[in-house]
């Protein structure tokens, strides 16, 4: 799917490249969609609450964004094909949606509320931030550049929910919390995470 998109994919691809049958393939899954859909909950899901757990304690509205964005960039940095299976996903995949998108919402609605950010949409600021990041890792993994652009990447979209930009780069210079295990997560977290 990094390679070659969900419209890419057919269930003979997956077989032929994981060495087993068809019917092999059918014992787990459905259809094609229903691969699509785990390999969405796999990668992604997981590294959400993950970010959930990491994210809960914290009071600050502007550290919660600015943690969640610069691991979000930094997956993408330190695993590749992560990336370009996000970026390959984009928009029209409901699922990836459907799981990044009601926590960039949550994390808007916190420093709104708080008056920590100035957000005069917080629809079009989670999509700004959406999409954002799928350009953001698509320019990254089409550059030579080793460098790693989270904190550039959080500092921007600090700046853009109103954080003066003084203060955007100090928080996001320092130093990131590592993510729990999603073990870790699931028992910071609770219930909630189980799945």
């Amino acid at each position: 799917m990094a390679e070659a998109g969900v419209e890419g994919v057919t269930v003979s691809a997956i077989t032929e490249r994981a060495d087993l049958g068809a019917g092999t393939f059918y014992n787990y899954f459905q259809s094609r969609d229903g691969i699509v859909d785990a390999v969405v909950a796999g990668a992604v899901e997981t590294l959400g609450q993950r970010l959930d757990a990491l994210t809960q304690g914290m009071a600050d509205a502007a550290e919660i964004y600015s943690s969640s964005l610069r691991h979000l960039m930094r997956t993408a940095v330190t695993d590749p094909l992560w990336g370009r299976l996000v970026v390959r996903l984009g928009i029209a995949h409901d699922q990836l949606i459907a799981t990044l998108g009601p926590r960039a919402r949550r994390d808007l609605l916190i420093g709104v509320d708080s008056g920590r950010f100035q957000v005069p949409d917080v629809d079009i600021a989670t999509a700004i931030t959406f999409g954002a990041l799928l350009s953001a890792i698509h320019a990254h993994l089409g550059s030579d550049q080793a460098s790693d652009p989270s904190g550039v990447f959080a500092e921007s979209l600090l700046r853009m929910v109103g954080i003066p930009a003084e203060e955007a780069t100090e928080i996001t210079q320092r130093p990131l919390p590592p993510l729990p295990s999603l073990e870790e997560a699931r028992v910071i977290l609770g219930g909630d995470a189980e799945g």
